[in-house]
């Protein structure tokens, strides 16, 4: 079993001797950290994202951040330090049994704060964050010492606390990368202007921790490659930094992108539309230029893309973020021959809590994420095996019955069309959806390998429900697609999104319009876009993809403001509809006439009340789930389908 795995992947579960630390496999988690004043009311937090899971499913290291026992004011980059208190030594220690109580290393993740005595510095004063900004004081050589020897401190006391290795963060956000960018840093002293004063803290930190933690402890340090932003650092100045310090530190920790500025955000954790593998070539500069190892992150979504980064030499170790998220056992998973059994990450950034500005924090194909309290590793059998029908084979219907499937209840499940998926079917057509195609082929595979009676073809009634005799019916049927009240949009030639993505985006003509700006209508414009069509998006709000999380929008605008074939009309109202074209009323008051040969509609779905109301009752025991109770995400459908499967 064992033996297949790693003569499949043979450079994955290759073991890698690091000074006086061995890494069992080449697969580390990467610090997906929680932030302590961040309540989840289920969850046990030991400092990261699924920490306890995942110390459990294979990896050979895992870095850990610290946030202390409670408040802001225990956050680490804010300046507190774990190791002055003696509670938060207790809290320490516990998260650091719980982090190596699966055999893997552990690394503790220390950077330079940015606040001293309550006040937060960066090196000019200007405002931090993007979008949401807040003011900070010019940094002084005494407050810039003080944070540096706080740093250094704390990197001298995670060495002697019983961690495999330090992780010194000089990434994303950190003062220290402040320092490196020219748009960041505008002063006219020792500390800015050249290459030489901006990276002259840089330079300062690596070599005062190497010589607080000594020669033999191993130093992982974390950079970006470039921040994503338009006031960064060119990478060639990257890479002559660690070309500089190369004796002195052990790994390269490789991410690109910044956390509060979210328009760098979407380079570190990035969305559906950037590629996997982000940092790839970056990876291989540093690899090839400099006399280290290197550990790279960006999208590298499952144990293939890992292989391929290895085999290839453009880094010696692979960072997993996400997709340990979505299941942190996938390493055991491989070693066992069970890929079939590993969800896969889909992208949506739910378990970013600066994606969803804290409107559903959690993961859309792992319940347990955030609910460790509430969500059992594995379900309980339940005590007296039930007769359930499904109705509905979208993302709702499909977790339900798997989730009841699992209780160990007999389930039937029906679908009037030929496939199972639902609207899943549709949304992963494209070039952007590859993370999507996955996971619906996971859902299929799990219903081939389970006992659910699956009836495709079939549409359901009250006489086929009073036929099967359940004991308790669970409706997925989904939501109606909405048609807009246009004038001559029935007769005009129109074609609803989902019918044209069935269909084959090939089918569109070369002018194609497409009425709703919503996600679907995006996604739609860059797919045809992609295929030479002139797009033209008419969307009645002012805030295109509205039902999107902030980082999804912040990149779905980047790609669509850089795509010269699309136009976008926000605050537009479309007024009548043709077989040649429609008439809108733009939010100047102005109108015109958009040529066309493919109408498009992407105006979303409604819940469809009328289809459940036919279905319910007849058995007491009537759920209704998904889109046909709440038109909404694929995140929540499966959220509330899992819970009521695993509710039976």
């Amino acid at each position: 079993m064992y033996g297949e795995a790693t003569g499949k992947y043979p450079h994955v579960f290759s073991p890698l001797r690091v000074k006086n630390i061995i890494y069992k496999n080449r697969l580390c988690s990467t610090t997906m950290s929680t932030v302590p004043t961040h309540t989840h009311l289920s969850s046990t937090n030991y400092g990261g994202i699924g920490i306890y899971d995942k110390a459990l499913g294979g990896v050979a290291m895992i870095g850990m951040m610290y946030h202390g026992k409670a408040g802001a004011s225990h956050y680490e980059a804010n300046g507190a330090d774990p190791f002055a208190s003696k509670y938060d030594l207790d809290v320490l220690r516990e998260s650091l049994s719980v982090v190596k109580q699966g055999g893997a290393l552990a690394a503790m993740a220390v950077g330079m704060g940015q606040v001293y005595e309550g006040v937060q510095y960066s090196p000019s004063g200007l405002p931090f964050g993007r979008p949401y900004a807040r003011p900070t004081a010019p940094v002084t050589e005494e407050i810039l010492y003080k944070l540096l020897d706080q740093a250094v401190e704390k990197a001298r006391s995670a060495a002697r606390f019983g961690f495999d290795a330090l992780i010194l963060d000089i990434s994303n956000d950190s003062i220290v990368d402040a320092f490196m960018a020219p748009g960041f840093n505008l002063r006219t002293d020792n500390w800015g202007g050249s290459y030489e004063n901006r990276f002259r803290l840089a330079q300062m930190i690596v070599s005062r921790v190497r010589e607080a933690i000594g020669p033999d402890f191993v130093l992982e340090l974390r950079v970006s490659a470039t921040l994503g932003v338009p006031e960064t650092y060119p990478f060639e100045e990257m890479l002559q930094f660690l070309k500089s310090v190369e004796d002195q530190i052990d790994i390269v920790n490789l991410v690109t992108g910044m956390d509060e500025y979210h328009d760098g955000n979407v380079k570190l954790c990035p969305p559906i539309f950037e590629p996997h593998l982000l940092n790839l070539e970056r990876a291989r500069a540093i690899r090839e230029s400099c006399d280290v190892l290197v550990n790279i992150s960006g999208a590298i979504m499952d144990v293939q893309e890992a292989e391929r980064v290895l085999r290839e030499g453009a880094a010696d170790l692979v960072l997993l973020g996400r997709s340990l998220v979505a299941d942190p056992f996938w390493p055991k998973k491989v070693l066992e021959g069970r890929e079939d059994d590993i969800v896969p990450c889909i992208r949506c950034n739910n378990c970013y809590h600066i994606a969803t500005e804290h409107f559903n924090t959690c993961c859309t194909v792992n319940p347990r994420v955030y609910r460790e309290n509430r969500v059992p590793l594995t379900l309980p059998r339940a005590q007296t095996a039930r007769s359930v029908v499904v109705v509905g084979g979208g993302p709702a219907g499909l977790k339900a019955a798997l989730t009841a499937a699992q209780r160990g209840h007999q389930v039937t499940l029906v679908e009037q069309s030929g496939a199972l998926g639902g609207l899943m079917i549709p949304a992963s057509v494209g070039a952007f959806k590859e993370d999507l195609r996955r996971y619906l082929s996971y859902l299929r595979r799990q219903v081939e390998k389970s006992q659910i009676h699956v009836m495709l073809h079939t549409r359901a009634d009250r006489a086929l429900l009073e036929h099967l005799h359940p004991d308790a019916v669970i409706l997925a049927v989904g939501g109606r697609a909405v048609m807009p009240p246009v004038p001559g949009l029935g007769t005009s030639g129109a074609v609803q999104a989902v019918a044209l993505l069935n269909a084959g985006l090939e089918s569109a003509g070369t002018r194609v319009t497409i009425l709703g700006g919503g996600s679907i209508g995006c996604e739609l414009a860059l797919e045809l876009a992609a295929l030479d069509r002139m797009v033209t998006v008419v969307e009645l709000r002012d805030k295109l993809a509205a039902n999107g999380n902030e980082l999804y929008r912040q990149d779905l605008m980047l790609h669509l403001e850089q795509e010269t074939r699309i136009t976008i009309l926000t605050q537009t109202v479309c007024t009548g509809v043709t077989a040649q074209g429609c008439t809108v009323r733009e939010k100047d008051g102005g109108t015109r006439v958009i040529p066309h040969d493919t109408f498009v509609i992407a105006a979303g779905l409604r819940a469809d009340v009328d289809a459940v109301e036919a279905l319910y009752g007849v058995v007491p025991e009537t759920y209704y789930v998904g889109d046909c109770k709440r038109a909404a995400s694929i995140t929540e459908a499966t959220t509330e389908a899992y819970f009521l499967g695993a509710s039976l």
